[in-house]
């Protein structure tokens, strides 16, 4: 006779790990119970009524005090705000749910669902209850009756310890699929495979809500997973998967789901089935009895399938996991795992439950973005049993999240090293993880090729094998892979992923790109996978800002970094707001890149010591203060970032900061120390890939030429074009080093051959249209149109260069060009034009640190002073233009300049020589030959064609 039961209604708010009762007034995260008194609360659910809304100090006094109310109404509510942000573990300064609007009120600003909840008063149901051919009535309480076929061996492999099996991070990674050796050894995979029976579990309702308890709720449905996931028939959504679901789109901690949401779900998790339920302690104390409830779930109707209750002792719960195990088995159809099938399971688990135990928690931290609490767990799981693999494996994930590469490889090592009696699918990405740490991928990608033959309908394993077929080079073949994705039957083929991959695999054609980033953003939000719709934002973000709509790409990145924050994921976060301070200071806008910049490390603050990402914030950030000129701020920030990379183990990432402090150094005239780094990045940089060192190498380049030392120049800048030229990348760098070349080639006189670099690299940037790259080749080209003697050309050239530079706020560069046009004018007989080129040039560069900038400068300011003076005045004039040249040739000796400082001995020697010949000849002859034997010869023979010149005229005399 079915029981009576009323039934009531109750509305729920869900956000992040936390779910709201309205009725009740209860907080809970990942079901317990947070202590919140009333009036924090009672606000709690006026702004989540409001989720997104502005709500006004006004409007939440009259809620929550009353007009017969007599408080102070500013203090009480800053207190109780303060006591509400606390509960949540919020802040402020960098809020993720509540955010202060200054002198408007407070915005909700998490993603909110709201959800009426129907409730049945019933008593607690003491037996299973199934639908369909399972019979009814069957006691399961842990003294209950087992058939010894069922028992087997079962209770022994779970008596051992906890079953954690389940990677976390990436979102491509998972152990939970295992197949028997041989099961699919003969599948082909370029032929769409059949799609095994996809379930899902949900997670545990800790119902006592006893704190102690709660990492309860990760072992139990690791365990359960596990168990289903025996013997390969059936396919198990990762419990990362269901985790950052969770966090985006959160559900009621109910044992059961509503039709609506169940299909939500599923759809969302590409799932068939769910299991969830609930747990908790019950009877004496002492006794410390556990009772397990677990519903199965159609996902796409929601109809209960199963229901099984289990009681057991909580020192030997295992019990309750095998069991439910056994029974949802035989209500799917799905025979248990092979006896051979146990080793390899047993090898699976830790050796003992405080291991299981620390493994839980540091498995859920990493669910929840915490690596840096997630380390110090699994380091503690490790001691408690060093020779679990999957402990290692995730402490490998967890230093990975937190920018330790070193350590990274070492805990992959030792994972590796313990991997052998692991089943197959767990040994296969243990070992494709490894070859990864070590960016081996050749190696990942052939261990990731076995593993998704072994498991062909897994996206997860399709989409890591495409990746590292891409990175090992492998274009043709990670194309295939995404192919053979999209030939699985749907819903898996329909996975936003896989267009995210593709758009990141294929060849860089914007137009495409853009579009199978757009497919995967509609696919996200149709499915409600607001992870992976956010990470497809950040995606649309960079394509943009690096495409030809840099302007609004910012806004696709602004909303990315609003949901990770809001789902606790700051580290993608705080990438996304570094990529809007790159893309704000690619266009000029320093001062606000320098803002976001910050920031972006403001979102990382509390999450311990992220290294990668605060050392790449760091760097950028000091980028764009050389832009502003301010190199004190920028050479603290490159040390800052190269200590965070040193510490990371990134040593690619530590030789750039090397360079980048190298170029510092440089732009203040501290050459022999900026050649000393740039050589250190060099070495550094060469151990990892030949390719790597070639921007370093092209700026060394630069640098010995301004020495003077031509040869050396060519050689490294030749080098450095050689070993980026076969990558075609990055153009930027490929052709600044082409740019270098042909200067060095210019100073040493082959002018035809300076053109072929400059022209190439002209035409270069032309086609990916830089157009303030193709002003810096135009300034090159006109530089060397002035050496041949075509000025004309040369001002051409210039000034288009020059609005460039103004449009780009490119002051260095405006800087450079000016001086550069006012020799092409002066040489052209327009005096007056070139001294107001060469003034602007003075305005532009008043603050400029860098003597490569400053000394041409003022070399030109004498040349236009010298050419003015006329009668008495003009002997003065020349008087100080002559001193400012003998300063110029002292600063520049000093510093190590040897091409300015001839470029300033020949243009006060070409004074003299009109003033006191017996002065300027002799200076003329001795920098003729002092160039020429340093293989200046552009210097030399312009000093051998004044003195020729000079001859000439006596002779004429």
């Amino acid at each position: 006779m079915p029981m009576d039961t009323s039934v009531q209604s109750r509305r729920v708010y869900r956000f992040g790990l936390f779910e709201a009762d309205a009725n009740s007034g209860q907080l809970l995260r990942r079901g317990t119970r947070v202590k919140l008194q009333d009036q924090p609360f009672r606000l709690l659910v006026v702004l989540l009524g409001h989720a997104g809304e502005v709500v006004s100090r006004e409007q939440l006094r009259q809620k929550l005090w009353p007009s017969d109310t007599y408080v102070e109404f500013d203090g009480s509510l800053n207190n109780t705000l303060k006591k509400l942000r606390s509960a949540l573990g919020d802040s402020p300064e960098n809020p993720t749910f509540i955010e202060t609007i200054p002198k408007r009120g407070y915005r909700f600003i998490a993603p909110v669902a709201v959800e009426e909840v129907q409730v049945e008063a019933a008593a607690p149901p003491a037996v299973v209850v199934e639908q369909g051919p399972v019979k009814t009535g069957e006691l399961t309480a842990s003294h209950g009756l087992e058939t010894p076929t069922r028992q087997r061996n079962r209770i022994l492999i779970y008596g051992a310890a906890l079953v954690l099996v389940l990677l976390v991070g990436l979102g491509w990674y998972a152990f939970r699929d295992r197949a028997r050796p041989g099961t699919t050894s003969h599948s082909k995979i370029n032929s769409p495979p059949s799609l095994r029976k996809s379930v899902a579990v949900l997670g545990f309702h800790n119902v006592s809500g006893r704190a102690d308890d709660g990492w309860l709720a990760t072992a139990f449905s690791e365990m359960l997973s596990t168990e289903l996931a025996a013997g390969g028939k059936l396919r198990l959504v990762s419990g990362e998967d269901v985790a950052n679901l969770r966090l985006s789109s959160p559900w009621s901690q109910t044992d059961s789901l509503g039709q609506e949401t169940a299909a939500r779900i599923g759809t969302a998790l590409n799932s068939d089935l769910l299991v969830l339920g609930s747990y908790a302690n019950i009877g004496r104390p002492e006794r410390k009895q556990l009772r397990l409830d677990v519903r199965l779930q159609d996902a796409r109707t929601g109809e209960i399938l199963a229901e099984v209750a289990e009681i057991g002792s909580s020192q030997n719960f295992f019990q309750l996991i095998s069991r439910t195990g056994v029974k949802l088995r035989d209500r799917m159809g799905v025979p248990g795992a092979a006896e051979t099938d146990e080793p390899s399971m047993i090898a699976s688990l830790p050796s003992t439950p405080e291991a299981g135990r620390l493994y839980t928690l540091g498995l859920a931290r990493l669910r929840d973005y915490d690596a840096s609490a997630a380390t110090a767990l699994l380091e503690q799981a490790i001691k408690a049993d060093p020779k679990f693999p999957l402990s290692h494996s995730m402490l490998a994930r967890a230093w990975s999240q937190l920018g330790y590469e070193q350590k990274r490889k070492e805990e992959a090592k030792r994972a590796l090293d313990l991997s052998a009696n692991l089943p197959r699918v767990n040994q296969l990405q243990v070992e494709g993880d490894y070859y990864e740490s070590l960016a081996q991928h050749e190696k990942a990608a052939s261990t990731y090729q076995a593993l998704f033959v072994l498991i062909p309908d897994s996206v997860e394993y399709g989409l890591q094998l495409a990746r590292a077929q891409h990175e090992a080079g492998q274009g043709s073949q990670a194309m295939e892979t995404i192919a053979q994705l999209r030939r699985l039957p749907p819903p898996a083929s329909a996975d936003p992923r896989i267009d995210m991959a593709e758009a990141w695999i294929t060849p860089k054609n914007k137009p495409d790109t853009l579009l199978l980033i757009r497919n995967a953003i509609a696919k996200a939000a149709a499915q409600d996978k607001k992870l992976m719709y956010a990470q497809a934002r950040k995606d649309e973000c960079i394509a943009l800002i690096y495409g030809d709509h840099p302007d609004q790409g910012v806004a696709s990145c602004e909303e990315a970094s609003k949901i990770l924050v809001a789902a606790g994921n700051r580290l993608g976060a705080a990438d996304a707001m570094r990529v809007i301070g790159d893309s704000q200071g690619a266009q000029g806008h320093y001062e606000q890149a320098i803002v976001t910049y910050q920031h972006a490390l403001a979102i990382l603050q509390g999450l311990g010591e992220e290294h990668e990402k605060t050392g790449a914030i760091l760097n950028n950030m000091a980028g764009a203060y050389i832009n502003v000129g301010q190199l004190d701020p920028a050479e603290q920030l490159y040390r800052k970032a190269k200590h965070h990379f040193e510490q990371a183990g990134d040593r690619g990432n530590t030789g750039t900061a090397l360079g980048n402090i190298a170029d510092v150094l440089y732009l203040r005239g501290k050459l022999s120390d900026a050649a000393k780094l740039y050589r250190q990045a060099i070495d550094s940089l060469a151990l990892l890939d030949p390719s790597e060192p070639a921007y370093a190498m092209y700026r060394l380049a630069d640098l010995e030429l301004a020495q003077g030392q031509t040869k050396k120049a060519q050689d490294l800048a030749a080098q450095a074009v050689d070993l980026m030229r076969p990558t075609h990348g990055g153009y930027q760098y490929l052709t600044g080093a082409m740019a270098v070349l042909g200067d060095a080639l210019m100073a040493q006189g082959d002018l035809a051959g300076a053109r072929q670099q400059y022209q190439q690299a002209l035409e270069t940037r032309q086609k990916l249209g830089e157009q303030d790259l193709v002003a810096e080749s135009q300034v090159s080209l006109a530089e060397l149109s002035f050496e041949e003697g075509h000025p004309e050309q040369a001002e051409t050239l210039l000034r288009p260069a020059i609005a460039e530079f103004e449009k780009e706020n490119g002051t260095p560069d405006a800087t450079g060009a000016y001086t550069l046009f006012s020799r092409t004018l002066l040489s052209e007989g327009k005096l007056e034009e070139a001294r107001k080129a060469i003034h602007h040039a003075a305005e532009l560069g008043r603050h400029s640190p860098d003597p490569a900038l400053t000394l041409p400068l003022t070399i030109q300011k004498a040349r236009v002073e010298m050419a003015a003076a006329a009668g008495s005045a003009g002997r003065l004039a020349l008087t100080t233009a002559s001193q400012e040249l003998r300063s110029a040739i002292a600063t520049a000796r000093k510093l190590g300049y040897y091409q300015i400082e001839c470029e300033a001995r020949l243009a006060l020697a070409g004074a003299n020589l009109k003033a006191n010949p017996a002065l300027g000849r002799p200076q003329l002859e001795t920098l003729e030959k002092e160039t020429h034997e340093r293989g200046l010869e552009l210097l030399s023979r312009k000093a051998q064609s004044l003195v020729s010149s000079d001859q000439s005229s006596l002779a004429y005399r």
